[in-house]
């Protein structure tokens, strides 16, 4: 039996698709929205020289009233998740050669007023072409630091405290001169590509050891990361500084604490002290942990800048804490930045990865030079190692 739709029936199929219609192209228009919104953010808040992104310059709006960061609010505050990626990793057998020039810039103790210098050395003299890595589970020493927190090099290191997406968190940070930190572009940043994204709220407390804060707290000015981990969480670029306000009695953190110094362009063949506060078990984020270990592997997941690894067993709360080269309590030529937690592959829990420091590092330094008044004028003398 043949059957008809009647008028109404019509109408009603048509009002129906209609309103099909405008569903679908309402979230594509929504979503075209939404993609220039996050374009219009990073092309007008950051450098486009340079690829870096901050806060305030993104015109973040914090809230007003920032609720203080009491001992208790610091012991309750989770560890930020260490981000874990699926799959397994390989060794590459070449090694990446660096785009320019490997420079070292030197640490300064506190209160040293010492000419500020470059140290450059030859990248053949570092290793040859070769990776020296190691099949999983990498060798690492890890202990746990039973000397003054308060003496440099240590004495730079220290807990961020933060709230992220409405959650109090904490990761590892170091100073790296006057007023800057240096941790992990997730620290803060989401990498969701949005002005919620950024962390707030952000305190620094240096040699922080079982609740206590020797030092005090530095309150955040800005923070800054890479426009690439702020768009989408690309781990190469899992980098971010803190630029701190003074402190109570006018001083910054570099005058108290020194400051640890930075090296980019390297051969990955590295030994490296990672110093970090892990939380998770079997720790308590009371205390600081060091990992010494040297390189493990690189991943071929990524390309150029490719990220690094070591051998370490540091848990979420670790994140963002500095891989040292040529550590010792000595100022100068040592106690160089060339890494930081990042992340880590599922189920591989006894190493960690970090993004590689090439000119993408060094950008975000300059960035950050102003504010930091960081050793890093090529004007300055070069030094042949």
């Amino acid at each position: 039996m043949k059957r008809t739709l009647s008028r109404m029936q019509f109408i009603n199929l048509g009002l129906l698709l209609l309103t099909l219609i405008f569903i679908i192209t309402s979230g594509v228009s929504n979503a075209a929205v939404a993609s220039a919104d996050s374009q219009e953010i990073i092309s007008q808040s950051h450098d486009g020289e340079t690829g870096v992104i901050s806060a305030r310059e993104s015109n973040v709006e914090w809230t007003a009233n920032q609720q203080p960061w009491t001992k208790s609010r610091m012991l309750d505050a989770k560890p930020y998740p260490l981000p874990n990626v699926g799959g397994l990793p390989t060794t590459l057998s070449e090694l990446p050669r660096p785009a320019g020039d490997p420079i070292f810039i030197p640490s300064t103790p506190p209160d040293n007023t010492s000419p500020a210098f470059q140290v450059e050395n030859d990248f053949e003299n570092l290793s040859g072409d070769s990776l020296f890595g190691y099949d999983y589970p990498a060798p690492f020493t890890r202990y746990e630091n039973f000397d003054d927190y308060t003496v440099f090099p240590y004495s730079t290191v220290g807990v961020l405290f933060f709230k992220q997406n409405g959650t109090d968190y904490r990761c590892s940070a170091a100073s790296i001169g006057n007023n800057a930190l240096w941790t992990a572009g997730h620290c803060v940043h989401d990498g969701s590509g949005t002005v919620d994204g950024w962390s707030e709220n952000v305190v620094f407390a240096p040699a922080y050891e079982d609740g206590n804060t020797p030092f005090g707290t530095w309150s955040f000015y800005d923070l800054v990361t890479r426009v690439a981990w702020f768009s989408g969480g690309d781990f190469r670029f899992d980098i971010g500084g803190v630029i701190l306000e003074l402190n109570a009695s006018n001083q910054t953190v570099n005058d108290l604490v020194g400051s640890l110094g930075f090296a980019y362009n390297l051969n990955p063949n590295q030994h490296w002290f990672n110093i970090g506060y892990p939380v998770d078990s079997p720790f308590d984020g009371k205390s600081m942990q060091i990992c010494a270990a040297s390189f493990a592997r690189n991943d071929p997941f990524y390309t150029s800048p490719i990220p690094m690894a070591m051998g370490c067993d540091m848990t979420p709360g670790s994140s963002g804490g500095p891989w040292i080269i040529n550590f010792s309590g000595s100022p100068g030529n040592t106690n160089y930045i060339n890494g930081n937690n990042s992340y880590r592959y599922t189920g591989l829990n006894e190493e960690i990865y970090s993004p590689y420091y090439s000119d993408a590092a060094k950008d975000l330094l300059g960035y950050l030079s102003p504010d930091t008044r960081l050793r890093t004028n090529i004007l300055l003398p070069i030094i042949k190692k």
